[in-house]
């Protein structure tokens, strides 16, 4: 693939916005210390650069977020974001591709794929980067980088359909179409830990140290087993609608209890991977750990209206020996996934709120369970839902229509995705990171249902 960076500048938040330092709040301090990059492909015709570049200009003041600066001074991963005129802006690539789109689709993960996104290091002060890529049939690639301290899944999903919004209100007033209300005269979305707001008196009904912080007495992290990120394989599944509905029959077994997609589907994923690690018999512990969001179960008492950030803890299955996990049904994979979902509910988030109200305001260090290491060999497996997140609904105006969606190129053994797919049969894409060992092991068995 030819890709041409033809200019690269940043967007800055409003000079008149002053600086201000903000704190992390305490789901920042277990958000991954990483960028975050996903690609969305358009098919032609789509709005020109100018009008993407001027909506995005208008619609980034509403999330100074994403033009603060990630401070260089943050320690043992704790995110201090600079907002207003101190921030480092948001980092933007216009670039040109010489084939057509077509070419190139369905988006699969490939050493290609990775020319489609910003490049940049651990140490870039850029909370966001973006790279909008126009292809010679007019087809678009819009790949972003996002910190994944300063927003979510389900943050970033609102901010992309914010400045979709504004897209098309520029699109519209271009051809004298009615206009759209304009984003530039919406409020700034609530952000920090202001918006996040603990009981009076803030209590601890569960045991937070151990779970997502290590405890106090805790022992120095043994060094773990790592392979180099060249040796971790990037998948693309698909399963068709079909499938899709004969797994969540299979998972409701005898009982009829109605599964949903995310829980058969990976518990099915769950299953496959300890196989294609060749686990079946192995009395060691495996966990499926899934990320669920608080928005709902904590409600506006907890969590300001329209919050920006992060609002997701990790819920596990609990963990189940390895051959007990082979040996057993689909429905009891699937029964683990949802006790373990389940048991983060409004009384377990709202105390972590206040865990965080009690101990993290900075005077002691809170270090997270989960490091940042580049890749670990374990038994376990973290699954992601995107299938809520609205993504595929994505739309920049002009009858450009949403083609593709990719995560990029991870280096995280054991990861799993579940996306929406977007074939005209439907049915649900799994990208799936794995040990290069592994993976040609689950590509043969990742469709059968035994």
């Amino acid at each position: 693939m030819d890709v041409q960076v033809q200019r690269t500048f940043t967007i800055p938040a409003p000079p008149s916005e002053p600086s201000a330092e903000v704190p992390p709040t305490v789901f920042d301090l277990v958000a991954p210390p990483y960028h975050v990059t996903v690609l969305f492909a358009f098919s032609a015709p789509n709005p020109t650069n100018a009008a993407l570049l001027d909506a995005l200009a208008a619609t980034l003041p509403r999330f100074p977020l994403l033009t603060a600066r990630l401070l260089d001074h943050r320690r043992a991963g704790r995110p201090f974001f600079l907002t207003g005129k101190g921030g480092a802006g948001a980092l933007v690539v216009e670039a040109t591709v010489s084939s057509a789109l077509s070419d190139h689709l369905p988006l699969v993960p490939s050493p290609d794929i990775e020319l489609l996104h910003p490049p940049f290091d651990k140490d870039t002060p850029h909370v966001l980067l973006l790279q909008i890529n126009r292809f010679a049939c007019g087809g678009l690639v819009i790949a972003s980088s996002a910190h994944h301290q300063a927003a979510d899944g389900y943050s970033m999903s609102t901010f992309f359909h914010a400045w979709a919004d504004a897209v098309r209100a520029t699109t519209a007033t271009a051809t004298g179409a009615p206009p759209l209300a304009l984003v530039d005269r919406r409020p700034v979305i609530p952000y920090g830990p202001g918006a996040i707001i603990p009981r009076r008196p803030p209590r601890c009904e569960f045991e937070h140290r151990g779970a997502e912080f290590l405890p106090l007495d805790a022992s120095p992290r043994q060094p773990p087993a790592r392979v180099h990120p060249s040796e971790i394989a990037n998948l693309l599944l698909h399963y068709t609608s079909n499938f899709v509905a004969e797994l969540k029959s299979r998972a409701g077994g005898n009982n009829n209890t109605k599964y949903t997609t995310f829980e058969a589907l990976s518990a099915n994923l769950w299953r496959k991977i300890t196989a294609a690690r060749g686990r079946d018999e192995d009395p060691a512990r495996t966990a499926l750990n899934v990320t669920v969001n608080g928005r709902a179960r904590l409600g506006a008492d907890a969590v300001a209206r329209g919050f920006f950030g992060n609002a997701v803890l990790t819920a596990s299955s609990g963990g189940t020996a390895a051959r007990d996990l082979a040996r057993g049904t689909l429905g009891d994979a699937a029964a683990l996934i949802r006790a373990g979902v389940r048991a983060r509910d409004r009384r377990y988030f709202q105390s972590f709120v206040d865990f965080g109200a009690l101990h993290g305001g900075g005077e002691e260090e809170l270090e997270p369970t989960v490091g940042d290491e580049d890749n670990v060999l374990l038994p376990d497996v973290a699954a992601d839902s995107w299938l809520h997140l609205e993504l595929h609904r994505l739309d920049f105006g002009c009858g450009g229509r949403l083609v593709g969606i990719l995560p990029a190129h991870s280096p995280l053994d054991g990861v799993v995705v579940l996306i929406p797919s977007l074939r005209k049969e439907g049915g649900v894409d799994v990208f799936v990171a794995l040990w290069d060992k592994h993976a040609e092991a689950l590509r043969d068995i990742a469709h059968t249902m035994d």
